[in-house]
């Protein structure tokens, strides 16, 4: 289940579902913790749950692809032709670049060397991809695997990249992501397309 519809959830039905049905705990456990009664605790399981459900009914529609954007088709094009010097241009001179742990790089001259480390990696190939609403670039280590091993997320400004998120090093935040690939973007993946 999506977090982000978890989180839609009343505090006390969220804490009573995760307490009951992630942890396991005892109904009289979960009334002395949370300072209720067991048949208060009874009702906040019911309704969350019933709740979750409705969530999931109303959100259970297949997501459609969209359109891609024509900077992120032009960043995505760049990369897996590995015009490095291309998507160098493509940086606003005050563009951030953040990776997980990592101290966030910022001015064209710092990030672009970023692109540099993809310069020594075979086989990475980006698709054009939606998470939730968003348009994102979905990572493949190689264009064989069946799905991404991670993301990148990019903010444009009069044209120019002005944020990247990289999440190389965060790649469980894809595990479960419900992605939508561009139109075509798999079949142009498969074929060696740019």
């Amino acid at each position: 289940m999506a977090v982000s519809r978890f989180t839609e959830l009343p505090v006390l039905q969220r804490s009573v579902i995760i307490l009951k049905d992630v942890l396991d705990e005892s109904l009289a456990d979960i009334a002395s913790l949370l300072d209720l009664t067991v048949d208060s605790v009874k009702a906040h399981l019911a309704r969350g749950r019933e709740r979750l459900r409705a969530i999931n009914a109303a959100t259970d529609q297949p997501p459609v692809a969209r359109r891609t954007s024509e900077e992120v088709n032009r960043y995505v094009t760049l990369f897996n032709q590995r015009d490095w010097e291309g998507l160098r241009v493509l940086l606003a001179g005050d563009v951030k670049l953040l990776q997980s742990t990592y101290p966030v790089r910022a001015g064209a001259t710092d990030v672009g060397m970023f692109f540099g480390i993809y310069a020594r990696i075979e086989g990475v190939w980006l698709v054009p991809a939606w998470l939730e609403g968003r348009e994102v670039v979905a990572v493949f280590e190689s264009r064989t695997d069946p799905k991404p091993s991670y993301l990148m997320w990019l903010e444009w400004r009069e044209g120019k990249i002005s944020f990247i998120r990289d999440y190389r090093y965060v790649r469980y935040v894809v595990t479960d992501a419900e992605l939508v690939m561009a139109p075509d973007a798999e079949r142009d993946r498969l074929v060696g397309k740019a």
